[in-house]
């Protein structure tokens, strides 16, 4: 590990952490790419839940690839990103402009900020960092627009992936269909090649268990 990612490990606060290795040039190239993110297996299975009327809102985008393919493809009403790294949204602010792309991005934390609710939720990579998960995900719920409202989850299976801002591990497909079912319908659930899990939540009739 070379100093500067040792340095980061010792910041316990997650978003001071990510920000640090964001400011000190650290994070992966993939970030910034927007045409391998179109090019993914993960963004074109996202592309079968967004249709081009869609309101669509990323939770933890961080640089927006998802957001910025999604509008490259013709899909998405309005398209919001939220992520608490504020280089990254602000790359994604710059970027988007110069691809002459609306993309609200905003910098704070999701649980507190005042969002308007969407068709479509995008949460990848996202909840294996939540402490309180059942707050998280009420929340989640509480933004999707009935009937028909939907979340597309991306997780990685087990410690796949780990890093040390993951606080929560799902082993296999029945772990986190457990999770997911106190506050959505699951429509869709399997694992990917790239180790992670992909799954697709209606908002259904319940209003998320308290």
């Amino acid at each position: 590990m070379n100093p500067s990612m040792a340095e980061a490990a010792k910041i316990k606060d997650v978003a001071a952490r990510h920000t640090y290795v964001f400011e000190h040039g650290l994070t992966d190239r993939g970030y910034y790419d927007l045409a391998a993110r179109m090019d993914s297996l993960e963004f074109e299975l996202l592309c079968d839940y967004v249709s081009p009327t869609d309101d669509v809102l990323e939770v933890g985008c961080l640089t927006g690839l998802n957001l910025l393919g999604l509008a490259k493809r013709g899909l998405g009403g309005t398209l919001t990103g939220i992520d608490f790294v504020e280089p990254a949204i602000s790359w994604l602010r710059n970027t988007a402009q110069e691809h002459g792309i609306t993309v609200r991005a905003i910098c704070g934390e999701f649980c507190d900020a005042k969002l308007v609710p969407c068709d479509s939720l995008i949460c990848f990579d996202v909840i294996e960092h939540q402490l309180d998960m059942g707050r998280f995900l009420r929340r989640v719920h509480a933004l999707l627009l009935p009937p028909d409202g939907r979340v597309v989850f991306l997780v990685p299976e087990g410690r796949h992936y780990h890093d040390c801002g993951h606080v929560a591990w799902f082993p296999d497909v029945e772990c986190l269909r457990n999770v997911l079912e106190y506050f959505f319908h699951v429509d869709r659930l399997e694992l990917l090649p790239t180790n992670k899990f992909f799954t697709v939540c209606s908002r259904g009739d319940s209003t998320g268990r308290d």
